[in-house]
């Protein structure tokens, strides 16, 4: 049987799949986006706001696109450990669905750009809003057209043709398998489009190349999934790019810091943060990306009259990431290299109210489209839209980006500032390595991004 730590993984990462499809862009998503691109044809150039909407849509695509590359990345140490042939093929269902769901994807925003050379220039300049790079869809489209690694990708096509009853009947384990079986039955049609492209590549490309080597078929397999997917983003910008190897892998906040601001926080608190190298900050705007709301440890709870039964005492924080809405650790949420904590100003009965809804928020799948007018899925900061909206005269406005309302990090900070409903308690300043508190601390912040307060 599988460990513990191996299932909960697979688990994690399979949440992870299902949770970015939907940010996979669909031809009936992008007909605003098709149609700025033939009146951008005519004229020759785009103008602001239908660049503004193309570079949403693509940033959107690039940021699904690095989750599921990441989603591949977490599975290999275990395929290379691998356990019993249910626990293998269950693994292999998830790197291959990511895979078929990267593949599909990049080929459609490819497709759709060659037929349009003003789309394409577009695509290709940088844009540092989004930290897009020059020439990112020409690096893409160099991976996708790629024969060696479309055939590698071929090689898995045919262990999961093999496979195929084995890997349907996964749906009957639970209801995430269902799920991940469901998308990958969505790419079925692709797939069978695809056979034919296979065999012209099958002949351009020396087959020894790839399943020569002592090397298990599953084994080789996934690993062409993985060189197939993981190759792009090896090309493109990462935030750690140019930073020195100890500060992107040991993260600026130490535990004495952590420590520090932990000892001082309140139910209510909303933590924002940033990691310098983070894939989550990849093709986000602004410098502040991320939002999780301290819920508060067992006897603060209790203070409050609020009955709840934690998964364990040290998860006081409730944040929804990309694996879901969940209770967590500080010293999860805390392990970054900035954060600014954000206190609340309103009466003891609000505060219960908004930490009850933001508890109630528990269990909920993570929300890659940044729809806040749907509550099934929560974003970061939807979480704390939820559970502060309406509560002690504290009301924020959904903003409209790529054509969805929502707000993004800084507009939180925007906003429960401007109001006056909320007050910056503390921020970590990396240069004096010391937690600034008040005043010093409000200042310290407005500096540190295009504040509107």
């Amino acid at each position: 049987m599988p460990s513990n730590s191996s299932a909960k993984s697979i688990k994690a990462t399979m949440e992870q799949v299902v949770a970015t499809a939907q940010a996979i862009p669909l031809e009936r998503d992008l007909h605003a986006i098709l149609e700025d691109a033939e009146r951008a044809s005519v004229r020759k150039y785009y103008l602001p706001d239908e660049d503004d909407r193309l570079r949403s849509v693509f940033a959107a695509y690039l940021r699904a696109r690095s989750m599921l590359i990441e989603s591949i990345d977490a599975i290999m140490p275990i395929l290379q450990n691998k356990q019993n042939w249910k626990n293998e093929l269950r693994t292999f269902a998830v790197g291959f669905t990511a895979g078929c769901m990267l593949v599909r994807s990049t080929k459609f925003i490819i497709e759709n750009s060659r037929k349009n050379p003003t789309i394409w220039n577009k695509l290709d300049e940088s844009e540092l809003r989004y930290n897009i790079e020059r020439k990112t869809l020409t690096k893409l489209y160099e991976s996708l057209s790629s024969p060696k690694k479309m055939y590698q990708f071929y090689q898995a096509t045919k262990f999961y043709e093999a496979s195929k009853d084995e890997i349907m009947d996964l749906a009957n384990e639970s209801e995430l398998d269902s799920e991940l079986v469901q998308l990958l039955e969505n790419e079925l049609p692709f797939i069978e489009s695809r056979k034919s492209h296979y065999f012209k590549l099958r002949v351009r490309y020396k087959m020894y190349n790839i399943v020569r080597r002592n090397s298990s078929g599953f084994k080789k397999t996934m690993f062409h999934i993985f060189r197939l997917t993981g190759s792009a983003v090896a090309e493109m910008k990462h935030p750690s790019k140019g930073l020195n190897k100890k500060n992107s892998i040991k993260k600026r906040v130490s535990q004495k810091i952590m420590s520090e601001i932990h000892a001082s926080l309140e139910p209510g608190d909303i933590i924002v943060t940033r990691h310098d190298d983070a894939l989550s900050n990849l093709f986000l705007p602004g410098y502040w990306p991320h939002a999780a709301f301290y819920m508060g440890s067992p006897q603060q709870l209790k203070q409050l009259g609020i009955t709840h039964h934690l998964t364990a005492p040290e998860h006081d924080i409730i944040e929804a990431k990309k694996d879901g809405v969940k209770f967590r650790a500080h010293a999860e949420t805390l392990n970054v290299d900035h954060f600014v904590i954000l206190r609340p100003k309103i009466s003891k009965e609000a505060r219960v109210k908004a930490v009850s809804n933001a508890i109630s928020h528990a269990g909920k799948r993570y929300d890659f489209l940044f729809d806040f007018t749907k509550a099934n899925r929560l974003a970061c900061t939807e979480l704390i839209y939820r559970a502060y909206h309406g509560q002690g005269n504290i009301n924020f406005s959904l903003l409209e980006r790529s054509g969805r309302m929502c707000i993004a990090a800084e507009d939180l900070l925007n906003q429960a500032i401007s109001s006056n409903k909320f007050e910056v308690h503390a921020i970590y300043n990396a240069d004096s390595e010391s937690i600034l508190y008040n005043n010093e601390a409000k200042e310290a912040l407005k500096n540190s991004y295009e504040s509107q307060w």
